[in-house]
């Protein structure tokens, strides 16, 4: 808009400069011209044809003069909404608004890339878009960074949000003319995959590396978070030297490859889960998570990031790569919750079939729809039963196409709790409230949302089945060798241990009796398979035994 006088202007009337001048002296109160254009990353001549422009209407007042001059907001009725500008990819999106009016979201005029229908344009909202809600840490860990920050409106922790999934950065609109962002030499996500997930194998210690990382911070007894990456468990945004062998926290605005999840002092301790009873007691998590999600890479081939353990106090730390990012660019990665625009207090309380309808209708093409109906099936073998929207995602890879994101955040907590849901979220709606056992056929439906045929997904389970009956025995004897750091124990009762090796060996055997009950093993055609029922055939691990084995190599 021209620089020159109306009547009766109103704060929407004005330019984008103006208004950032405004909302900054809503901030600082007062500024002179040179602090105020710096602050603004304006040209010292674009700051003053803007700010003459509100003082001669009455948006800004000017008091001195000379090197004495500075700026004031003029005092007025007129309520003024906050701005934050969002950046995709380097570009600008859009300007989110917020206030005592509540919430609204502008597209920039300029931008060209995919609107999604579930941010529309809209103004006066009274919750925050779950577009950008879903990107902030959920429960003690928000309220931690409400209290860090000082928030007023959940919106203004975006702008502290450094590492959180995907490629957006949130700027406050006054100082978006400091922000600088070049995507043009950003490689595409295709061609340096390989460089991106790495390689590991099972198991994969971190041995002789040094975590410089305070026990407060790994326990979550700082006042800050150390994390902004969503969800409700602690993190810790880390970079890993290979070379010298040191773990260290992000600093400043750095970009974090790697995602520590340190282990939790109430969730391993068997005493606290009567304490809290929304809590439950999931010992060795670290080793759970690592250990299916190397299952997942190595032996059915599905895109999984690095990942890894380091010794901690009780037990282990996992560690993984953050497959968003390469060197200091950003790949856009979005959640289901996002796609179905619902909040994250809201991740369990949509439907399997409500998922892969907005599934079928992102991702690009029919392959990448397959591996998220086979990562389905493979969640339920192992009673993924954390699966929720937010535990699926996808990943831009350039020019809206989208594929499955690699996996993340795949556990089991059948190994703790052998009657647990399948899955967090129900599949077949025709009972909505049966998450417990799945059969082939329940899965038909999935499939022919997705346009794949009853037999293609038959085949795939199959393959995904013998392969969890024949290769998950090798991953339990490797585990063996984290005896070397640990003793594994678990509590079976108050003054009594088990060993998580046996936990996950009577895991195995459970699975195969219920995979004959259900009548998978006859829908597959490998009742041959019956012979793992034989006693002489079942996983059997002697806890004395083990205890033996741990005790030599601590004496070694």
């Amino acid at each position: 808009m021209k620089l020159h006088e109306r009547k009766d202007m109103k704060v929407d009337d004005l330019s984008r400069n103006q208004r950032n001048i405004i909302a900054l002296l809503e901030i600082i109160k007062e500024g002179s011209s040179s602090e105020l254009s710096q602050k603004l990353g304006l040209p010292k001549r674009t700051f003053l044809d803007n700010v003459n422009f509100l003082i001669k209407n009455d948006f800004v007042k000017k008091s001195g003069v000379g090197k004495s001059t500075f700026y004031s907001r003029v005092i007025i009725n007129e309520y003024i909404a906050k701005e934050i500008t969002v950046f995709k990819e380097g570009v600008r999106f859009g300007v989110l608004e917020f206030g005592t009016d509540g919430f609204g979201f502008l597209y920039d005029k300029n931008y060209k890339g995919e609107k999604p229908d579930n941010l529309m344009e809209q103004k006066n909202r009274p919750d925050l878009f779950p577009e950008f809600e879903n990107l902030i840490p959920e429960y003690a860990r928000r309220d931690k960074l409400i209290r860090e920050y000082n928030s007023e409106y959940l919106s203004e922790l975006l702008i502290h949000l450094k590492n959180s999934h995907g490629a957006y950065d949130f700027i406050n609109s006054y100082e978006e003319g400091k922000y600088i962002s070049d995507y043009s030499k950003r490689p595409s996500w295709y061609s340096v995959k390989n460089k991106i997930l790495g390689e590991n194998d099972y198991p994969n210690v971190l041995s002789g590396f040094n975590l410089k990382i305070d026990n407060e911070i790994l326990k979550a007894k700082t006042k800050g978070e150390h994390s902004h990456l969503s969800g409700n468990q602690n993190k810790v945004d880390i970079n890993i030297d290979f070379e010298n062998k040191n773990i260290s926290e992000v600093t400043n605005d750095e970009i974090a490859q790697y995602l520590l999840k340190p282990y939790s002092e109430d969730l391993s301790s068997y005493f606290e889960q009567f304490k809290k009873k929304d809590k439950g007691y999931y010992p060795h998590i670290a080793i759970n998570e690592h250990l299916f999600m190397s299952f997942a890479k190595n032996e059915l081939g599905f895109n999984v990031p690095y990942t890894a353990l380091i010794e901690g106090e009780r037990e282990f730390h996992y560690i993984t790569k953050r497959y968003d990012r390469y060197e200091n660019y950003k790949y856009h990665q979005k959640d289901f919750a996002q796609y179905l625009n619902i909040d994250s207090t809201k991740k369990y309380k949509t439907t399997s079939e409500k998922l892969f309808s907005k599934l079928n209708e992102v991702l690009y093409n029919e392959e990448e729809k397959f591996n998220a109906l086979k990562f389905y099936f493979y969640s339920t073998i192992i009673k993924h039963s954390d699966l929720h929207a937010k535990n699926i995602a996808t990943l831009n890879i350039g020019r809206e196409k989208n594929i499955l994101a690699p996996l993340y955040d795949v556990i089991s907590i059948g190994i703790y709790y052998g009657n647990s849901d399948a899955l967090g979220l129900s599949v077949n709606n025709k009972y909505p409230n049966q998450r417990v056992k799945f059969r082939v056929e329940d899965f038909y439906g999935l499939a022919h949302i997705l346009g794949i045929s009853n037999e293609r997904f038959k085949l795939a389970a199959k393959d995904i089945l013998i392969t969890f009956i024949d290769k998950f025995p090798s991953y339990i004897e490797a585990t063996k060798d984290l005896l070397k750091f640990s003793s594994l124990e678990i509590n079976n009762t108050r003054n009594g241990y088990t060993n998580l090796i046996i936990k996950m060996a009577n895991f195995y055997n459970e699975r195969i009796v219920e995979f004959m009950k259900l009548n998978m093993l006859k829908d597959f055609e490998i009742e041959h398979y019956k012979n793992k029922l034989q006693d002489d055939k079942l996983l059997k691990y002697d806890k004395n035994e083990l205890k033996k084995l741990h005790k030599s190599h601590i004496i070694k």
